[in-house]
């Protein structure tokens, strides 16, 4: 990327909400870069109303994911769903590490997965739409998408998917492997905040079922993520407990998880807020 657009990028990121808000904690609170990203990230997750929609977000009617093909699209059920369309910092991260044609890339397997988490599925041209490109672009990034092994998942493909995964699955299962960070980044793209999300969010549904909740409804309710990732995620448990690298990854983030706990309990003991106790969780853990 050319060292203009590069500062023009860092300039309507610092006039963001978020970057007032990280301004905020770095110069009032004289905390450090990452310690204010993570902060940003648990505010986003546990302060922010479900009925209010986010910054960046669109919210828009869809076919609902039940429905078959081959009916007018007027008779087809529709269903309300809110889809990310530009995710602040994580996005400029991946903007200035790779360029505009992977970052809409990674927008097309977030917008298609948070559509079908709830319960609706996009067409090709609703893509298009949403992201400001044609359809004939689309149908280039998600052969290209394919190619990496991660499943796009849309209304003209949703009665034949294939074998692969969607893309947070696949991130947690290179996680599993025992790639790095770095590596996830370089293989799928996406921002290390997103890598960091979804591997947090793997390892509730991961704690849930290590303490013996197994019903898909509960740990939805519980975790505050969809039926159908909840599902995604056991069956990756699963899948993985027949594999000793994966396992052992598996049982150190339990480890983590109980660590993280007993730091909890002995700031709880010594008086701390109740923020500190809902941050961190977050915010540690993960190399």
């Amino acid at each position: 990327m050319e060292k203009g657009n590069i500062k023009s990028e860092e300039r309507q990121r610092h006039k963001s909400s978020e970057g007032e808000f990280i301004f905020e904690l770095r110069n009032n609170y004289e905390l450090s870069p990452r310690v204010s990203e993570s902060i940003l990230e648990s505010a986003k997750s546990f302060l922010i109303r479900d009925h209010a929609l986010k910054e960046g977000e669109i919210e828009v009617s869809v076919i609902c994911i039940e429905e078959l093909s081959g009916r007018m699209i007027e008779s087809l059920k529709k269903v309300r769903v809110r889809l990310t369309i530009d995710r602040g910092l994580e996005d400029i991260e991946v903007l200035k590490k790779t360029g505009r044609v992977i970052l809409r890339r990674v927008r097309v397997q977030r917008i298609t997965q948070e559509a079908l988490e709830q319960k609706g599925v996009l067409s090709q041209e609703d893509i298009g739409r949403y992201l400001n490109c044609d359809v004939r672009t689309v149908k280039r990034d998600i052969r290209e998408i394919k190619e990496s092994g991660i499943e796009v998942i849309t209304r003209g493909v949703l009665r034949n998917i294939g074998r692969g995964q969607t893309h947070k699955t696949k991130i947690v299962g290179l996680y599993l492997e025992g790639k790095t960070f770095s590596d996830i980044r370089l293989k799928t793209h996406h921002s290390y905040g997103a890598i960091k999300r979804y591997l947090q969010d793997f390892q509730k549904v991961l704690m849930s079922v290590h303490n013996g909740i197994r019903d898909i409804l509960s740990i939805s309710f519980g975790t505050g993520l969809s039926e159908r990732l909840v599902n995604e995620y056991i069956e990756l448990i699963s899948h993985s407990r027949k594999d000793r690298q994966k396992n052992a990854m598996m049982k150190d983030m339990i480890r983590q998880w109980n660590r993280a706990a007993t730091r909890i309990k002995k700031k709880e003991a010594a008086g701390n807020s109740d923020y500190m106790r809902i941050l961190a969780p977050m915010t540690g853990g993960m190399r």
